[in-house]
């Protein structure tokens, strides 16, 4: 079975206009919560550049309870539909 995770719910939590970045706290159907940080770039899009699982629950891929790097596959994905809850953030 392949893992297809989804994102139900995203806030930021952190935005420097200074510099373009800021972080999204995004939550999965699977009650996986995961931290993402992004830059902005000079055509007002962002890129995910960080993703990180908070150890709220074990991973929903290889069932640690510790840190691992299974998101950094998913990243995109999960990057891409936590904009479409939260959109960029503007100065």
């Amino acid at each position: 079975m392949a893992y297809n995770p989804q994102v139900t719910d995203a806030k930021v939590v952190s935005y420097n206009p200074k510099n373009g970045l800021f972080e999204i706290v995004a939550n999965l159907k699977d009650r996986t919560v995961c931290r993402l940080t992004y830059e902005s770039d000079e055509t007002g899009g962002a890129k995910a550049t960080h993703i990180s699982r908070l150890l709220q629950e074990p991973c929903p891929i290889c069932r640690k309870d510790f840190l691992c790097n299974c998101m950094d596959k998913f990243k995109e994905n999960i990057a891409g539909q936590a904009l479409e809850h939260t959109g960029v953030p503007t100065a």
